[in-house]
């Protein structure tokens, strides 16, 4: 197997003292493409990180679901900071809410997919709709086609389906997500259903031959539950670190948990309930696409993180659920507030009231080697960045510092005065870290805009792009070498074919070397490729990985240095 290595010892200035990531917009959507006169705008969703077509400029899809006609977009990158629309999708029949989204090779023939979920409207003409959609791309590189193209140039799914769903039945899948959950060496589809005629819903199904032609769709696994409330948020990872998938559905009712883990190939149990965490104090909190697990400190153990969704409470909230050893265990006590946002003041002084939050992403846009809780603050019209120091307890505010990414207020104010600026209704809606989709060295965040007032300010946005400025921070006298071990979040991820690995070794190891080893593994946990192997010094190191041998999916990085490791995941998405 070729080893495309490119190692570059960096030496990097540190800060001991936090330094803030500088943001900047550097592009906005004014116009939106084919907006039904009279409908508004209704931006609920936006996915990024992804170069489909292999060309080396990033992409990202949004849209909206909720009017009478509706569509999906692509925008890829064409030069530093310009963005044009490459690829559209044209719903045939209305929805009701909105639509769901994921990349990756859903039906295992190597070539990426983009899958659609929409809760298109049951009819007495259509009483079983296609509820989700597949779009293959064509393969040839730099050529943004997607299903099958039409005679006019626009473009139909490669494949659709309902999944069985019995007719006359509302179904609107919300959450989704392409991967191998179990480790059976093929991608499923992993679909959170926010409501419907079933109840809230987590489906599993994987493909069976080419769903294209003559192969089909088969449900591996399906929990139907009617309750209270809506199933904004399903998740995947393994908390408690035991090796096997956990599937997490929060229920936006009063915070509630309905906990699976997937126990081999096509084998999935439900083993864990937390019911309404905030009934006393009558919070009805949920999350929309706002939760993650992740080892956040590198200490080898995974957390879950949620950024709590809520319309009525002025507080904005997060979660946390750490140093968890079975999930079958986890109860309400488990459950941490760890972060609470300032109240939101607007421009004229006024204080803006209750407002929840939205959806978070997980990286580390100024590439310093800490993660930061990207999250859209929906009506307060923010953006934050939520980064973690390196050091203390997670569940501690202390150990994490706040920047405001971007303010809608703040922006308008700038063009028309702090009282014409106060009266703009910005809903913020959802956002995703894009990786550097432009090539300029610098990580992109893209977050839409659910309701314009371009009556009020003719400058307001439907989708934004920020960019982060790489950290420059002063560490103190006499100390540029670490003073611990440092494994950091590939850059960009998910990746094609290259990635990026930042590490550092400390100075507390004995001698003046230490051997140092990166090594790559796949999901079932077999080495695949050594990076690095070899007696290194103290200091601060890049890696770049080149996975063109290897098929999509998530792979894992272990770095080991004297008695210490770390590991982390990537993805792969071609």
């Amino acid at each position: 197997m070729k080893n495309k290595l490119l190692f570059i010892a960096i030496l990097l200035i540190s800060s001991n003292i936090f330094a803030q990531t500088v943001w900047n917009e550097v592009w906005n959507l004014q116009q939106v493409p084919f907006q039904v006169e009279n409908s508004g705008s209704e931006y609920a969703k936006v996915i990024a990180g992804f170069d489909t077509d292999e060309d080396g400029f990033g992409e990202f899809i949004t849209g909206y679901t909720d009017l009478a006609t509706n569509y999906v977009f692509m925008y890829e990158a064409t030069g530093d900071n310009t963005y044009e629309m490459v690829w559209y999708f044209e719903f045939p029949l209305s929805g009701n809410s909105y639509y769901g989204a994921a990349v990756g090779d859903a039906d295992n023939d190597g070539v990426v997919d983009i899958a659609i979920g929409y809760p298109a409207v049951v009819t007495a003409e259509n009483p079983n709709p296609p509820r989700v959609f597949f779009f293959t791309w064509n393969g040839v590189q730099g050529e943004n086609k997607y299903g099958r193209e039409q005679g006019d140039g626009t473009f139909k799914s490669s494949s659709e389906t309902h999944f069985d769903v019995p007719a006359n039945t509302d179904w609107r899948p919300y959450s989704m997500l392409i991967e191998d959950v179990d480790k059976d060496g093929e991608n499923e589809v992993v679909i959170g259903v926010r409501a419907g005629g079933r109840g809230r819903e987590v489906l599993v199904a994987s493909a069976v031959g080419d769903p294209s032609g003559f192969g089909s769709w088969s449900v591996e696994y399906n929990f139907q539950q009617s309750e209270n409330g809506s199933n904004y948020c399903t998740i995947t990872g393994d908390l408690d670190n035991d090796g096997l998938t956990d599937i997490f559905e929060i229920v936006w009712w009063q915070l509630t948990f309905r906990i699976f883990e997937v126990t081999g190939p096509d084998t999935y149990e439900h083993v864990n309930d937390i019911e309404t965490v905030y009934s006393t104090e009558g919070i009805d909190f949920g999350s929309v696409d706002g939760a993650a697990i992740l080892d956040i400190n590198g200490d080898g153990k995974n957390e879950l993180v949620i950024s709590g969704a809520d319309d009525a409470a002025i507080e904005k909230r997060l979660f946390i659920i750490q140093n968890i050893t079975d999930i079958s265990t986890i109860t309400a006590d488990d459950v941490v507030e760890f972060y609470t946002f300032p109240t939101r003041i607007k421009p004229n002084g006024s204080p803006l009231g209750s407002s929840g939050l939205r959806n978070m992403d997980v990286g580390d846009p100024d590439q310093d080697g800490k993660l930061s809780l990207m999250i859209a603050g929906e009506k307060n019209g923010q953006i934050y960045d939520l980064e973690y120091k390196g050091e203390g307890d997670l569940a501690d505010s202390s150990s994490w510092e706040l920047t405001i990414a971007y303010d809608a207020f703040e922006q308008a104010a700038l063009e028309l005065g702090d009282s014409a600026a106060s009266s703009l209704s910005p809903r913020l809606y959802y956002g995703a870290l894009a990786g550097d989709m432009d090539g300029d060295g610098l990580i992109e965040y893209v977050f839409n805009n659910y309701s314009t007032d371009k009556d009020i300010w003719a400058n307001d946005f439907y989708v934004s792009v920020i960019e982060a400025d790489k950290a420059t921070g002063v560490i103190s006298k006499n100390s540029l070498i670490p003073d611990k071990l440092t494994l950091a979040q590939n850059y960009p991820n998910p990746f094609n074919p290259s990635t990026t690995i930042d590490f550092s070794i400390p100075s507390n190891y004995s001698g003046s070397s230490t051997n140092v080893k990166l090594s790559i593994f796949d999901i079932l946990g077999r080495e695949i490729e050594v990076l690095v192997n070899k007696e290194m010094t103290a200091g601060n190191y890049s890696v770049k990985f080149d996975a063109q041998n290897f098929p999509s999916g998530i792979y894992i990085y272990k770095l080991s240095a004297g008695m210490n490791s770390k590991t982390l995941k990537m993805t792969l998405l071609k």
